[in-house]
């Protein structure tokens, strides 16, 4: 399907937010992800398409997110004009809210794997879900955090809705700090081992927070990797 390039937005450092307009009706799931294709203006050894999550619940305009990196991709779609022409190949994927009703949620995300998460959380706050579900959100720094005040505002808005923001490498922040881990988890998360936990994130990221689970005895969980300096 066609789409048009019609806004940008800079979310934090070095990222930013692409809406784009498609020609067509067009159907996804929160959580889900699309595969972008672009007419490459600088060459990338990679090809023309990458996937991306889907940032917003409204199925009428599709936004994605991501750090700019030097890649021919990831520049070409930087310098992108307004009403430019891309293209998505490919919509998809299985990372999205679980139907059981009363299952407590934790959501983790490092760095640009927050994505699918304002997704989910938007959605639900539309559907009047009154789960219990929790974010934390890790990044370098407060500079780095992407969707900040809007992830704020769910939080103070809705009583369900718990979002906790970690910094790892900003001594001066006033919130916690540090990498997620199993005694935060524990001070936390009353029963640290029975949520449903979702992880998006780095490579690196997944695997610390598996070893995590692993010492917390977690075992309800669902992972999904971010390759996003690509």
């Amino acid at each position: 399907m066609k789409v048009r390039l019609q806004y940008k937005k800079e979310l934090a450092e070095n990222t930013t937010l692409f809406g784009f307009t498609p020609d067509g009706p067009l159907s996804y799931r929160p959580g889900q992800y699309v595969r972008l294709k672009l007419s490459l203006k600088y060459p990338d050894k990679k090809g023309d398409e990458r996937y991306f999550s889907i940032v917003n619940p409204d199925a009428e305009n599709i936004e994605i997110a991501t750090r700019i990196s030097d890649t021919g991709y990831k520049q070409t779609l930087a310098a992108m004009p307004f009403d430019e022409n891309a293209w998505i190949s490919e919509i998809g994927g299985s990372f999205q809210l679980p139907e059981a009703p009363d299952k407590e949620i934790v959501m983790v995300a490092g760095g640009i794997g927050i994505t699918p998460f304002k997704c989910m959380l938007e959605h639900a706050v539309s559907k009047k879900d009154t789960r219990p579900i929790t974010l934390l959100y890790s990044n370098q720094n407060f500079d780095k955090t992407a969707f900040y005040h809007e992830l704020s505002k769910l939080d103070t808005d809705n009583a369900n809705i718990r979002v906790i923001f970690l910094m790892t490498r900003q001594e001066d922040w006033t919130g916690p700090k540090g990498h997620i881990n199993g005694g935060f988890l524990k001070q936390t998360f009353s029963s640290p081992e029975s949520p449903y936990y979702m992880v998006a994130g780095p490579p690196k990221f997944i695997t610390a927070i598996e070893a995590v689970f692993e010492e917390i005895g977690a075992w309800d969980t669902h992972f999904e990797k971010f390759f996003g300096a690509a």
